[in-house]
């Protein structure tokens, strides 16, 4: 948990605080946080920027929100008391349900009508879980004392001292319950999944009202202004406001987001969101594809070797034939988009005697890149994905020899901003949007001190080593 304070209209940042949030594992698969500490970090983040604005003579204009996405929360209604720990996105304590929407032939109805697949990733699942497993919630679901909501939409309720129940379009279009075109609750979808509509938050724009802070809790009444969900915020924040614009997040997982404008096309292996609202009502849709375990293997790596700056490191860019590379799969438990291969587990092949840590680092950045590369030639590939420079964040894109690897195997310039914390960017563009403010493209940002990264002469190379992971994968994983 981060909170920044950006100056208008200069765009200088200041890092005011942070905080850790432990996840818990109470099962293979289960992956939780609980409920309270979220707020507790979040209002303790605030409370501290609110400080160093009141130290330093500044007014605190607005609060832009941004968090990750599919977790699921529930609390009863009248008290605010969570019910639950939070499921985050990543656990899967509810395959059962997507196994029996799935036997119901539900698959076609989630798709067409949410953009989403039927997929533990989503938030839906995770309640319709809740509300099977825990006879309590179901009961306060039924009287109408229930309400639900991913991570903004439990602090926005929280921060607000109770007043606001409310979510924004890029968030509640990973829902698995809104008509993607319409950008509002699908009642006979949420009879399907047996999710009570009555229980969900009221669906915003991305850049409007959405509460106040409760001083006894932040320490001042602050305007909400803004709320987007972070791969979202991310593209956003890169500037990427235009259709064919594209920006890859190398994070705990490896997200592509394509700007697909006013048209939200379906594409086999990948997901159609919204991308955020403007303050005029103009929507604007993001065709997405998510690796999930593409930084965590680099975390997984340096915490078994005992070398936690072995992949930040500089790293030999000699080119290395497809025979002499040391391989990783990393399906830590599904390898995610576009290929969703079947088979789980993550593997390191092809060790030999004179196999280092370093070549293990160096495989899981290149596993890293080929799976970008994957999500980029399923979204379009060099004829329409992304029509000129492709820019990068997150901690992986610290690393130049991901970037350059990137660059040589998408035969574009990759771009890298010199201020990493692109998704508060684009929370702080849709609150300064939600004040009325216009908002530059780049705010925050001077392109000109931009890292680039062009395509180099070593493609050849790196084909070879991605055609042969392709088919580890295939092969390993199927």
């Amino acid at each position: 948990m981060r909170c920044l304070v950006f100056d208008v209209p200069s765009g200088e940042h200041t890092v005011c605080a942070q905080e850790d949030l432990p996840l818990s594992f109470p099962n293979p698969g289960w992956v939780e946080i609980d409920a309270e500490s979220i707020v507790r970090a979040s209002a303790s983040v605030l409370r501290r920027a609110a400080e160093w604005c009141a130290a330093t003579g500044r007014t605190a204009l607005a609060i832009g929100l941004t968090n990750m996405r599919e977790t699921a929360f529930a609390w009863q209604r009248c008290t605010g008391r969570p019910l639950y720990p939070g499921i985050l996105w990543m656990s899967e304590q509810s395959a059962p349900k997507v196994e029996a929407w799935r036997a119901a032939g539900l698959d076609d109805l989630i798709r067409t009508r949410t953009g989403l697949s039927n997929h533990t990733f989503f938030f839906a699942s995770k309640v319709a879980w809740l509300l099977d497993e825990h006879p309590s919630i179901r009961r306060l679901a039924d009287v109408g004392d229930l309400q639900v909501g991913t991570v903004d939409s439990w602090l926005l309720y929280r921060l607000s001292g109770g007043r606001s129940h409310a979510t924004d379009v890029s968030n509640a279009s990973r829902y698995q319950l809104m008509d993607l075109r319409r950008r509002a609750w699908d009642p006979e979808l949420a009879d399907a999944l047996g999710v009570p509509i009555s229980c969900l938050p009221e669906i915003r724009a991305s850049e409007t009202a959405f509460g106040v802070t409760d001083p006894d809790l932040v320490g001042a009444a602050i305007p909400i202004t803004g709320v987007i969900a972070d791969q979202q915020a991310s593209l956003y924040g890169h500037g990427c406001e235009d259709r064919g614009e594209l920006k890859i997040t190398f994070g705990t997982s490896g997200v592509a987001c394509l700007n697909t404008g006013e048209d939200a096309p379906l594409v086999d292996g990948l997901v159609t969101s919204v991308g955020w609202e403007d303050r005029t009502g103009r929507a604007c849709y993001e065709l997405e594809g998510s690796a999930f375990h593409s930084g965590f293997t680099l975390r997984w790596l340096s915490e078994r070797f005992k070398d936690p700056v072995a992949w930040a490191s500089p790293m030999d860019r000699s080119p290395l034939l497809a025979s002499d590379r040391v391989y990783v799969l990393p399906a830590f438990t599904q390898m995610g988009a576009p290929r969703w291969p079947a088979g789980r587990g993550a593997a390191i092949l092809g060790l030999g005697m004179d196999s280092t840590v370093r070549d293990m680092t160096r495989a899981g950045l290149e596993a890293m890149v080929f799976q970008a590369h994957d999500l980029f030639v399923a979204m379009g590939g060099p004829q329409d994905a992304g029509g000129g420079e492709v820019a990068v964040d997150g901690g992986g894109a610290a690393n130049d020899y991901l970037c350059q690897l990137l660059a040589d195997l998408l035969g574009r310039t990759v771009v890298r901003p010199v201020l990493s914390e692109v998704t508060s960017i684009g929370a702080a563009k849709a609150a300064l949007g939600g004040v009325g403010l216009d908002v530059p493209r780049y705010f925050a940002q001077d392109r000109s001190r931009a890292t680039r990264f062009m395509p180099g002469d070593d493609r050849v190379y790196a084909l070879e080593g991605y055609a042969r992971w392709v088919d580890l994968v295939e092969t390993v994983l199927a």
